[in-house]
């Protein structure tokens, strides 16, 4: 009888989860939305979504540290120069020496070309209007290179 009563019981609660208003399954989560840029289509290998990971990290560093380094007494990242160095400089620590643009050659060009419409490429001085936007730009290729790997 004490057998009985618990199949009952698993039945019931079966039962009711499976006939709930709103259907059986689940809603799926929407797709992330869309921003001023798209790199799907741009990580071609093996390592793909490592190397999407990496360009992810690596870009939201990149606004972080311009973020910290403007709230300096004296700042360091004060031309387009010094931000381009740091660039590479933290692209080769990081990759250890590996350019990942030799992988992913479209990636390179969707970054480049972002960033050339965005920031430019003057190297001389930076004012804090544009240091914001080397943030806002880092910013983006960190959200869409992590869209490519959700």
């Amino acid at each position: 009888m004490k057998k009985f009563v618990i199949l009952l019981v698993v039945f019931a609660a079966w039962w009711v989860i499976s006939h709930k208003p709103g259907g059986e399954k689940p809603t799926p989560s929407p797709d992330p939305a869309p921003g001023e840029l798209d790199l799907s289509g741009a990580f071609i290998s093996d390592t793909a979504a490592t190397d999407a990971a990496i360009v992810s990290a690596l870009a939201g560093e990149l606004a972080d540290v311009i973020e910290f380094d403007q709230m300096q007494a004296e700042p360091l990242l004060t031309t387009g120069v010094t931000l381009d160095e740091l660039r590479k400089r933290s692209r080769e620590f990081r990759c250890d020496g590996e350019c990942l643009s030799d992988k992913h050659p479209v990636l390179a060009q969707r970054v480049g070309e972002y960033l050339d419409e965005k920031l430019g490429n003057s190297g001389g001085p930076a004012s804090p209007k544009q240091l914001s936007k080397w943030v806002s730009a880092y910013r983006e290729i960190e959200r869409a290179a992590a869209r490519v790997i959700r």
